[in-house]
């Protein structure tokens, strides 16, 4: 992409966090947005349809890029092994886009809310799930549909972006990596210290 072009959309979308510290979205409009990043509007225009196309475009950009990280070590062949060593890793660059992202991130979830970005994450969450794990994991037969795990794992994920935000990020990526890997591999009951027995 031409660096003009991303030169102007850098400008925008630092418009666009400087004026939601003043006003609501649906207060701000495109002369807002072009005064604050110094362009006309119809430079605006040149690269979004309205401030609504232009915050779609970042949720797109922001999740895809969320996407990309996570598939960085994923390959047919992958070993179980292999997959797990390199889902904290994984992990911690997640938290790390999202930390510099935080920004951006507030105002989509300011705007769109909880669900909207759940029913993108589950979109993606599905994908994966359906096309893009290892040969070993598919070879196994879940007992649960699907859909439903993909559901789940996107509630779980949004919800605790949420709180992370929600706290000022108090918790490095390392550290919430580590926190959600933990969970996520003990459950919740294990990530508490108990031990259910093994016919629960």
């Amino acid at each position: 992409m031409d660096r003009r072009i991303i030169k102007t959309r850098k400008e925008i979308r630092q418009a666009l966090i400087e004026l939601m510290k003043e006003k609501d979205f649906e207060a701000i409009t495109v002369s807002h947005i072009a005064d604050r990043a110094n362009i006309n509007r119809g430079t605006f225009y040149l690269h979004y349809i309205d401030k609504y196309d232009m915050l779609d475009k970042y949720e797109i950009e922001l999740f895809m890029k969320l996407k990309d990280i996570a598939l960085v070590y994923v390959t047919d062949d992958i070993t179980m092994e292999e997959f797990i060593n390199t889902r904290h890793s994984t992990m911690v660059n997640i938290f790390k886009c999202l930390k510099e992202e935080r920004e951006l991130l507030a105002i989509i979830l300011q705007t769109r809310g909880f669900f909207s970005l759940q029913e993108r994450m589950i979109t993606i969450f599905t994908k994966f799930l359906r096309s893009s794990l290892p040969a070993f994991i598919k070879d196994y037969k879940s007992k649960y549909p699907l859909d439903f795990l993909a559901v789940f794992a996107s509630g779980n994920f949004i919800s605790t972006i949420q709180y992370w935000l929600q706290t000022d990020m108090e918790y490095s990526p390392e550290e919430l990596a580590q926190i959600v890997w933990d969970i996520f591999s003990k459950g919740p009951l294990g990530a508490l210290g108990i031990d259910l027995p093994k016919n629960s």
